[in-house]
């Protein structure tokens, strides 16, 4: 699952040997680091998600319920905008390319 959150973009997939863990990965470490905080991230220079942490599925779950608990916007890029880190990337930017290409695939299945 993809999941676009005001902290940055997450890829959670089952952990391949643990049946109670996800792995959820990232391309930067921003959004594990304050999602979760307490957890080690694994970084991986040849993956394409290199950051990574393996996590009981009930913490994940806790997290991202509380995320979507604290929605107080309308509109989910211009908050993006708002939070921008630091140069770090710019979210904001891939944020409307990807609305875009979901744009053009809406418009695509109409």
């Amino acid at each position: 699952m993809w999941i676009f959150s005001t902290h940055g973009f997450l890829s959670i997939v089952q952990h391949k040997d643990m049946p109670d863990y996800f792995q959820v990965r990232s391309r930067t470490p921003v959004p594990l680091e304050e999602l979760w905080p307490e957890q080690s991230i694994e970084v991986i220079e040849w993956a394409d998600y290199r950051y990574r942490i393996t996590i009981l599925k009930t913490e994940v779950l806790s997290v991202l319920i509380d995320t979507m608990g604290e929605i107080d916007y309308t509109s989910f890029k211009d908050r993006c905008l708002m939070v921008q880190r630091n140069g770090i990337y710019d979210y904001h930017h891939v944020l409307g390319q990807i609305w875009e290409i979901m744009h053009d695939y809406q418009a695509s299945m109409e």
